[in-house]
């Protein structure tokens, strides 16, 4: 029964990416102007410069597009125009619950939703967050990726001044569901993951010996994270 829904689902969702509808009015989004600095090492944006994806309004619309992209450091979404490919166009509508990016270096779909302060145990940014290894479709683990730029010669005295490029560097911050339905900030690290996950121990010992789980690896943790939630 859980097959059938499962295949039923997705031929839903591919009529609907058949579509290919574009439901934004012109409104909430605004024509931009990318310009890529060459002396700053490092990129932006996440994952290919631009991907095949989709986006989400209403957590029920779904629009495919051929490029996409995720600037994370000025943290905005941009999509090219269909019909002019030199068309770089900003979405900002308030709508988008949700976007998916295609990583086609990897071939990896990486999943985004939005999320508000109330979802969080403490204070949280109201922006998008990527669903952590989302081969099962599950919530339980998501991270932020935060894109700062970086100074390598702060702090080094006078004599380094400006002798290496700014770079732009990225910032996970990562987050577990915890029994009550939010999330809680957490590092990749043992006693963190297991404040969180705090039940089942023996079953979560043996199921750490025998995947041999590495806390500090985002895979091993959303397996872990995956087997805790089946119990």
């Amino acid at each position: 029964m859980k097959s059938v829904f499962s295949m039923l689902f997705v031929l839903f969702l591919t009529n609907l990416f058949s579509q290919n509808v574009e439901y934004l009015s012109k409104t909430d989004r605004g024509n931009i102007i990318i310009t890529q600095n060459n002396e700053i090492k490092g990129k932006d944006y996440l994952y290919d410069e631009w991907n095949k994806g989709m986006l989400v309004l209403n957590d029920s619309i779904f629009s495919m597009q051929d490029q996409l992209r995720f600037d994370a450091y000025k943290n905005r979404l941009l999509i090219k125009d269909k019909s002019n490919d030199n068309e770089v166009i900003e979405i900002k509508d308030k709508s988008i619950t949700g976007f998916s990016i295609m990583e086609h270096n990897r071939n990896i779909k990486h999943d985004f939703v939005k999320l508000q302060n109330k979802n969080f145990v403490g204070e949280a940014e109201n922006d998008f967050y990527e669903l952590v290894f989302n081969l099962q479709n599950t919530n339980y683990f998501i991270k932020k990726t935060s894109i700062i730029l970086f100074d390598p010669n702060r702090g080094k005295g006078s004599q380094t001044i400006n002798n290496f490029p700014l770079e732009y560097q990225n910032k996970l911050t990562y987050y577990l569901k915890n029994s009550e339905g939010l999330y809680v900030e957490v590092r990749l690290k043992k006693n963190d993951i297991l404040a969180v996950l705090n039940k089942h121990s023996k079953q979560m010992e043996a199921f750490v010996k025998m995947k041999k789980i590495n806390y500090g690896k985002e895979d091993d943790v959303s397996k872990l994270v995956n087997y805790y939630y089946s119990l």
